[in-house]
């Protein structure tokens, strides 16, 4: 996926977290679009972050146990299947950037709703 529709899929994350925040709060006070927009910022931040984890290999073994249950084993054993991963991996760097600075867009738009009067 390019860089700009990351950014956008992020976007459109945080406005969806935003509005149901701001459904289930309601529209009256100011302090709800603080919370809707804190929210959405955490949720992608944590998104991101959760990304760059398993982007540094943290779940390999899960996802290696759950391979080797099939009938047809692709990799003979856990460093062969690590290294594969890390093959494909090291292609793509930075997927989860997006997640992460729009994250903390939503976050500043937090306190900056908070502190205006």
């Amino acid at each position: 996926m390019r860089s700009w529709k990351r950014y956008a899929a992020a976007f459109v994350l945080n406005i969806a977290v935003t509005l149901v925040v701001l459904f289930v709060r309601g529209f009256e006070l100011k302090i709800y679009y603080v919370d809707a927009f804190s929210v959405a910022g955490g949720v992608s931040i944590l998104l991101g972050l959760l990304m760059w984890i398993a982007d540094a290999g943290a779940f390999d073994t899960i996802s290696y146990g759950f391979s080797a249950l099939s009938v047809q084993r692709k990799y003979k054993d856990l460093y062969e299947y690590s290294m594969k991963k890390k093959e494909k991996r090291s292609r793509r760097r930075g997927h989860f950037l997006p997640f992460v600075i729009v994250g903390l867009g939503f976050l500043g738009i937090s306190f900056l709703t908070a502190l205006a009067e």
